[in-house]
């Protein structure tokens, strides 16, 4: 281990901004496409507009220049903004009084503890400003060093209290003397590490047991857990799954998120449990692979271990927070089974568009966003009736 490099940093940064699309990249569609650059800014217009609201860079990472794709195919397709107000329009606010504690992620996790579900283990917390009860808290860089040197148990995985993405998120494998080893293969010093948690994240930040994957998919993925993306919608008294997909982490990553470069991203069919097609990359740079570039397993066609729990476990875990319309899952399916790692109540849905080459507005979709925020409307209807009986009562 003492080989590993030395890093001022640990910390998985925010990435910039996007840049603005390259005349190149739209000279690169043309040829590949046979797409006029006119046809492709027109496009991207229209789709700026509308339940879409796509920016251009997101029309690119898309694929939607690509003539395979019919208008109306191109429409089924949003960029973040519509992906987000497709979810907030799915619940009233006034309906879902949860979202806070959903967001909270030691509160959620504890909750979903406490209630019987398999999470994570939170074993500390960086925070000057909160207290977590039985859970040690961390008031500054010295109790963080601390608990690191004397109480904590590796691997940790460490991620901001209030951000998704996992921005500022590490895996620390373990630690010898006062070297901290990172999942991607550097090493930190403690006081260094711990001096980066403060100044960033004073506020919130968690560490928590890091999970340990199936065997079948550490084989086939490697260490890093590639957690499986579970959408749930409530559209009956009970959840149902909508879609499901496969995040796989690129092989020098820390964490599954896409936007790292490297990083793969597979559809999984939701009753077999079995991966789809995956890919890497977005875009003109978006590839179909089957094998991992690491360990050179076959990702395509691989059968998920414990798909039916993992499917059971979202659907239960979406029937506790039932006022939401939709929750996207991330969860890890580990040795003992499946456990939930986070949810979301604003679940990005370009992911299932690049996983499944489809706009998530497609046809067998767009009747369920109905059903849902019909649902929704009668479940506030119902609550606003009962408050006002109650204060007639009163009255």
């Amino acid at each position: 281990m003492t080989t590993a490099t030395v890093d001022s940093k640990a910390l998985l940064a925010v990435p910039a901004a996007p840049k603005a699309t390259a005349a190149s990249t739209m000279v690169e569609v043309a040829r590949a496409h046979g797409v006029s650059p006119i046809r492709q800014l027109r496009e991207s217009v229209a789709l700026s507009f509308g339940r879409s609201r796509m920016k251009l860079h997101e029309y690119y990472a898309g694929g939607l220049y690509d003539p395979a794709l019919t208008a109306r195919d191109k429409r089924e397709f949003v960029g973040e903004r519509g992906s987000y107000l497709l979810n907030s329009g799915l619940a009233s606010k006034r309906l879902t009084s949860l979202r806070g504690a959903m967001r909270h992620k030691v509160l959620h996790t504890a909750m979903m503890e406490a209630l019987g579900f398999r999470t994570t283990e939170t074993q500390a917390v960086v925070s000057d400003e909160q207290r977590f009860g039985a859970v040690e808290t961390c008031t500054d860089a010295a109790s963080l060093r601390d608990f690191l040197m004397h109480r904590a148990r590796f691997p940790l995985f460490g991620k901001p209290q209030s951000y998704s993405g996992s921005f500022g998120s590490a895996l620390i494998e373990s630690r010898e003397g006062d070297d901290l080893f990172l999942g991607n293969g550097k090493r930190i010093k403690i006081d260094a590490f711990c001096e980066e948690i403060v100044a960033e994240y004073a506020s919130g930040y968690v560490l928590q047991s890091a999970l340990r994957q199936h065997p079948v998919l550490e084989e086939a993925a490697g260490r890093a857990v590639g957690t499986i993306r579970i959408v749930t919608v409530r559209r009956a008294a009970m959840p149902e799954v909508l879609y499901t997909l496969w995040k796989i982490p690129a092989p020098t990553a820390m964490s599954d998120n896409f936007w790292q470069d490297g990083s793969m991203i597979a559809p999984i069919d939701p009753e077999t449990g079995i991966v789809g097609q995956v890919r890497a990359g977005s875009g003109v740079k978006g590839r179909n692979i089957d094998t991992h570039p690491a360990t050179g397993a076959t990702l395509t066609g691989l059968q998920l271990p414990d798909w039916q729990a993992a499917l059971t476990l979202a659907r239960e875990g979406h029937a506790v927070m039932s006022e939401f319309g939709v929750i996207g899952w991330d969860i890890a399916v580990t040795p003992e089974g499946p456990a939930i790692i986070e949810a979301n109540a604003n679940p990005h849905h370009m992911l299932y568009q690049l996983a499944h080459r489809r706009g998530i507005w497609n046809a067998d979709f767009a009747h369920v966003w109905g059903e849902v925020r019909a649902r929704s409307k009668a479940m506030l209807r119902r609550r606003i009736q009962q408050e006002l009986g109650r204060v007639k009562k009163r009255a």
